[in-house]
């Protein structure tokens, strides 16, 4: 499995879904180049890709609080196709269905305040990072156990909590043949 994944200390949650992994090959950072990163998705059959983004595609670590580069792009899409991916940023799912690929995607997921507060869920910020840690565990637990195919039906049955939070975060999980 090649892991991409920016050092991006909002992210770092995610990084429990391939810790451990015995069959993670390659973590691509933010350091690098977009050929690196298409080396790294030729040379496998899993695409682990982790972060922020939007249906345009995952982006890099923020300089200066922004978003000012993307680690993957239409420009990777040929790479991806035929591959298994999963996806897991805002928005993933649009980027997967526009370009037809394969896996598991999410949605739009609350894993800061200011996501919170753009889209009217009242949440506290402990609440968020309490929440996002639980969603991140749970979901590496679903793929291994599961498989990807099931992981989002599996994921709605394991929120504990039920609130408009956990309901928004639980619900917003693809899987695409």
């Amino acid at each position: 499995m090649t892991v991409i994944h920016a050092n991006d200390p909002t992210t770092k949650v995610l990084s429990c879904l391939y810790q451990q992994r015995e069959d993670m090959k390659t973590h691509v950072t933010e350091r690098s180049s977009s050929s690196d990163v298409q080396r790294s998705i030729r040379a496998d059959d899993v695409i682990m890709m982790l972060g922020h983004g939007n249906e345009y595609g995952l982006f890099s670590k923020p300089e200066d609080g922004k978003y000012k580069r993307f680690m993957i792009t239409d420009k990777h899409v040929q790479f991806l196709r035929g591959k298994t991916c999963i996806g897991i940023w805002c928005y993933a799912n649009k980027f997967a269905e526009k370009y037809g690929l394969r896996g598991l995607f999410s949605g739009m997921i609350i894993s800061e305040l200011q996501e919170a507060i753009d889209l009217g869920v009242s949440a506290t910020k402990e609440e968020i990072d309490r929440e996002m840690e639980k969603f991140a565990i749970r979901l590496k637990y679903c793929m291994e156990t599961y498989g990807l195919e099931q992981t989002p039906l599996r994921m709605k049955e394991l929120d504990d909590v039920q609130s408009v939070l956990t309901r928004f975060n639980y619900s917003n999980l693809y899987y695409y043949e």
